[in-house]
């Protein structure tokens, strides 16, 4: 009896797997025609499923014959559902499912506005996104170059040689910048080295506009840019990338990566040079004076710096447990800057960055968790004297930040994010004492914040925000925020609210002494009993998705009290001071649509206006414009053409100046009067083209400033374009 129950058994087992096939597939791009790694596929209404593997395949077995939907989905693509029919016809096919990408970012996850992970779309602060994609079409190897194509309001100057950003009104001092949301080391002029940014190892761009002080503290008045570094995908990936360009560029990358099971290990190093180059007036800069009379100055010319820098940046994260995730990152980082001409072949300057991190993070549930970093970044400046193979050590920015964050889940989709920080900013500089000697400057910050971020119906959401600084300098400062979000219609969200910012002064305004040698010297001094700046910033947005176009306007204002300048004491003293009070009133009207598979379209224009009258620096009004298009021709080799432009309007920027006088004794003589110069409206395009090659390869070329534009004077607030130059680069990534 035993053995009939058994037959009978297995009998009924093999007839249920007759009954039984299983449904393979393949994922394609839809526009590469490659698989794709790591789709989730799922068959409704069960519990079976599978992820694709690196070629895109998958296999879902013992499925019983019938009728079935499939949902698949994968970050970066749109999600679709795919019937499929199980039967003895079929049992053997393959069925091969395209997937395109999402035609628009507002699906896309970013950090940087609220601290937790949260669709773009759902940021209830408005957060604006670049993302990989449109990074590899631009084609730039520079951060700077990014910020000014891809942002309206964004302009770069030359400040004695080095790029000088302006943000909506705001200068470098005001905008801070992150890596992976840790701030950077060292400035000069109040700007980062943009060199330091190795932009084929970003994956996106974060730039919240508006003051973020409530989450960031100091230097987060005017905006906040975190740059979200890749990691790794695939078990084993590599890439390289060449490129050769006018002015001697030249651009070497390799980076070697891996994500297994017990996490990720990744490296990349690159390589960038370019000769300095020279740009020669063909007008005079005029000055002209109140009474009608104008000084022409000589014709001149004016070396922008070459350079050459190499950086190292390994990183590793280890999935300790399913709850507890563990990343290490370092980098090493070298310039070395040659100003141009004579005093370029005698003296360059050299510049050495030392950074490490870690950040730890638990999963104390599904709704909660904890995570712990801490991070180093110094960054050393040098002389280097050719001739004598000396170098001279006159700088250097040691910054230390520790902090904890902890982010808790409650209720219908309302969160709790309360963080601490320390932050430690030390700097030694040759520029705090009059007879030359280094020195040291040492301030503290210590921080706690807290956001909460309430859903109060599917239509609204509000986000509330506070944050106390204790600065060593400057005690105590309270900086809340309170912005809402609202969804009238599905395709609809309106943003506005208030934000509270504060800037306490720089270690180099607060203690400078320094005799300057330009200019007929004068001397820089610093000022300890300046007040902190605050701020109170009014920021309203709308944003309307139209299926494939989204149209995004913001206005933002900000009323900044005791604004921290340099002041004119008389003809050879310059001192830092608290200028008064200053208004910013910035607006952006921006449009982004994906007509089809081929052609993507993007325009933005700004407008900006402050009450600082004759002291302002701001060109009013600029624009940027892209043009993207796939040409559907060579099968999965499509060649993409990009055209990118660029606009700003004309300024009049005002100087005190001295000009010849008749006294009443009829002896000519030198008096200080106000001048003004200037400055022309502009535009620069970019023609890139992108080739995909067999074997993984993709080949790139353009031309930078394709209508040859070149300013016609030099100064520090002209165009530093040498006109147009070209490149051609290749990349291969497996």
């Amino acid at each position: 009896m035993r053995v009939v129950l058994m037959l009978l058994m297995f009998i009924s087992c093999f007839a249920l797997n007759a009954n039984t096939h299983p449904i393979e597939g393949k994922i394609i791009d839809c526009e590469s025609k490659v698989g794709i790694q790591y789709v989730n596929v799922i068959v409704e209404g069960t519990s079976k499923g599978a992820v694709s593997d690196g070629s895109g395949k998958f296999i879902i077995n013992n499925i019983p014959m019938g009728n079935y939907t499939i949902a698949i989905s994968s970050i970066g693509y749109d999600d679709i559902r795919v019937p499929v029919s199980v039967d003895d016809e079929r049992k053997n096919s393959i069925i091969t499912i395209p997937l395109c990408e999402k035609s628009l970012e507002l699906e896309q996850f970013v950090v940087t506005g609220t601290r937790t992970e949260r669709q773009l779309k759902d940021v209830p602060i408005q957060t604006q996104m670049i993302s990989r994609k449109a990074i590899e079409r631009m084609q730039v190897t520079n951060f700077k170059d990014l910020l000014e194509y891809e942002l309206p309001g964004v302009e770069f100057t030359n400040n004695g040689g080095f790029a000088n950003i302006n943000m909506m009104g705001f200068g470098g001092k005001y905008v801070l910048f992150l890596v992976d949301g840790e701030r950077m080391a060292g400035e000069t002029f109040d700007n980062i080295d943009y060199n330091r940014i190795d932009m084929d190892n970003v994956q996106q761009v974060e730039i919240v506009k508006g003051a973020a002080s409530s989450l960031y503290g100091s230097n987060a008045v005017g905006g906040v840019v975190n740059l979200i570094t890749q990691k790794p995908q695939k078990s084993f990936e590599t890439n390289a990338a060449v490129r050769y360009g006018s002015n001697n560029e030249q651009h070497y990358r390799l980076g070697i990566g891996t994500r297994q099971k017990w996490g990720y290990a990744n490296l990349t190093s690159s390589y960038k040079a370019m000769d300095p180059y020279l740009l020669k007036d063909t007008e005079p800069l005029t000055q002209w004076f109140a009474d009608g009379s104008k000084v022409e100055q000589m014709l001149s010319q004016t070396y922008i710096a070459g350079f050459t820098d190499y950086n190292i940046t390994p990183s590793v994260g280890f999935n300790i447990s399913k709850k507890f995730n563990l990343d290490v990152k370092g980098g090493y980082y070298f310039k070395e800057r040659n100003s141009g001409g004579l005093e370029g072949r005698k003296v360059q300057d050299h510049y050495y960055n030392y950074s490490g991190g870690a950040k730890a993070t638990y999963d104390i549930s599904d709704k909660q968790s904890i995570s712990l970093s801490g991070n180093y970044d110094r960054y050393d400046k040098y002389k280097y004297y050719k001739l004598l193979s000396e170098d001279e050590k006159n700088y250097e920015n040691a910054q230390i930040r520790l902090s904890t964050l902890y982010n808790l889940s409650f209720g219908k989709n309302h969160s709790l994010v309360v963080g601490a920080e320390y932050f430690s900013d030390d700097l030694t500089t040759f520029m705090f004492q009059s007879d030359g000697e280094t020195a040291k400057r040492t301030a503290q910050t210590y921080a706690l914040f807290t956001q909460q971020e309430w859903l109060l119906s599917d239509k609204v959401t509000l986000v509330s925000g506070l944050r106390y600084d204790y600065h060593s300098q400057y005690k105590g400062h309270l900086t809340p925020r309170l912005t809402a979000m609202y969804k009238p219609v599905q395709r609809v969200s309106i943003r506005g609210g208030y934000s509270g910012g504060f800037r306490s002064p720089t270690l180099k305004e607060l203690y400078t002494d320094w005799f300057h040698p330009d200019g007929g010297g004068f001397q820089i001094i610093g000022n300890k009993d300046m007040k902190a700046e605050k701020s109170d910033n009014f920021n309203f947005s709308t944003e309307v998705s139209l299926g494939k176009t989204v149209i995004t306007g913001i206005a933002q204002y900000s009323f900044i009290k005791n604004m921290v300048n340099t002041l004119w004491l008389n003809q050879d003293t310059v001192l830092y001071a608290n200028i008064g009070d200053a208004q910013v009133l910035s607006t952006e009207l921006s449009s982004t649509s994906q007509i089809n598979n081929h052609l993507s379209l993007k325009f933005a224009a700004s407008y900006t206006k402050d009450n600082l009258g004759k002291r302002s620096i701001v060109r009013p009004f600029s624009a940027t414009a892209r043009i993207d298009y796939v040409i559907p021709v060579f099968g999965k080799y499509k060649p993409t053409i990009g055209l990118n432009g660029k606009y700003f309007s004309g300024v009049n920027i005002y100087g005190t100046g001295d000009i010849a006088n008749i006294s009443s004794t009829g002896i000519e003589q030198e008096v200080s009067e106000e001048y003004r110069v200037y400055y022309e409206d502009y535009a620069i395009f970019r023609l890139s083209i992108s080739q995909i090659l067999p074997y993984n390869f993709v080949l790139n070329a353009g031309i930078n400033n394709l209508f040859n534009y070149k300013a016609k004077f030099s100064s520090f607030y002209s165009s530093i374009s040498p006109g147009r130059t070209f490149y051609v680069g290749l990349k291969w990534k497996l």
